[in-house]
């Protein structure tokens, strides 16, 4: 029920509001889990305790029923360069996705995520055992990639800038780095190189991030300027891969050091208003950004986010 989340209760006056200890968010606690994860297995190893038959994913283990590795491989890693460039881009691209799609749906996109691009790289072990090699796979990437992924899908035309070796700035539109990255993986995956390096994780994962954000259609509601508002909601057809829609409109509170506010809720059927009046808004929001909105325009958002909260 919508009335069960805390966005959607009344709020006691700003004197009066009591504030309490922020929750801890999904992306820290993933980087607390993976660094935990990583310092105790580097004190076991250095008292000769290797764990990587157990946690590891590898076909051997899913062989003899040790099914949890599906899980517990994708907190494993194999060195500090490794665990740091995995922990680095969820960081920075996690705690964007993370407002947008809520606590819940991130872990569940991750942790899903990680495991569909652990198994895809097992498959195909499984079928080419001489080309792609029996290795076990640790590592977050598959999981990390997933959450790249659905943040491409979200946010496509949104640019972000990558230090190559870090010190050569390259931006980049979302969507145009996730095509880059599906090219390494594919080409990663038919001319293995011996690089040890899970590419057809990462493409599984990938995948699998564009393909849950899409699935769920998670709506969310984010500032960006603007004082209501906006949801998503994404296409089912194959040529509309990363478009998405935003209906906005109505006011809402929010404490001063908030960035962003998030709503996530069942997305309502379209009408004739919103077809001919919003669909032209929201094409224009999604090419030039909301801040490109006339008063006018504005107004038709606040129409229509007033004739779903009816709904």
């Amino acid at each position: 029920m919508l009335g069960d989340r805390d966005y959607m209760r009344p709020q006691p006056p700003r004197g009066r509001r009591v504030w309490k200890a922020r929750e801890l968010s999904a992306v820290h606690l993933l980087l607390a889990i993976n660094i935990g994860v990583f310092v105790c297995d580097a004190v076991l190893r250095s008292q000769g305790i290797d764990l990587w038959d157990y946690l590891a994913l590898s076909l051997d283990g899913l062989k003899h029923g040790y099914i949890w590795q599906i899980l517990t491989f994708q907190f494993m890693h194999a060195g500090v360069l490794h665990i740091f460039l995995n922990l680095l881009t969820l960081y920075f691209i996690g705690r964007i996705l993370e407002p947008a799609i809520g606590k819940k749906e991130f872990l569940r996109l991750y942790l899903i995520s990680g495991a569909v691009g652990g198994l895809f790289q097992i498959g195909c072990s499984w079928i080419a055992p001489q080309h792609f090699g029996l290795v076990s796979v640790v590592g977050a990437s598959a999981g990390v990639f997933g959450v790249v992924g659905a943040y491409a899908a979200l946010y496509p035309y949104q640019r972000l800038t990558l230090l190559i070796f870090f010190v050569l700035p390259l931006s980049l539109k979302a969507r145009t780095l996730i095509y880059l990255a599906a090219a390494v993986a594919l080409w990663g995956m038919i001319f293995p190189g011996g690089d040890h390096i899970a590419h057809a994780a990462h493409l599984g994962g990938m995948v699998c991030g564009i393909l849950y954000l899409r699935s769920r259609r998670i709506a969310r509601l984010r500032a960006d300027g603007f004082s209501g508002p906006s949801y998503t909601r994404g296409y089912t057809t194959p040529s509309s891969l990363f478009k998405y829609k935003i209906y906005g409109g109505g006011s809402s509170s929010r404490s001063e050091d908030e960035h962003s506010s998030v709503i996530d809720v069942e997305v309502k059927e379209d009408d004739d208003f919103m077809e001919k009046r919003v669909d032209p808004i929201l094409d224009k929001i999604s090419k030039y950004g909301i801040q490109s909105l006339n008063d006018e325009e504005r107004e038709i958002l606040e129409k229509a986010h007033k004739r779903i909260r009816k709904d």
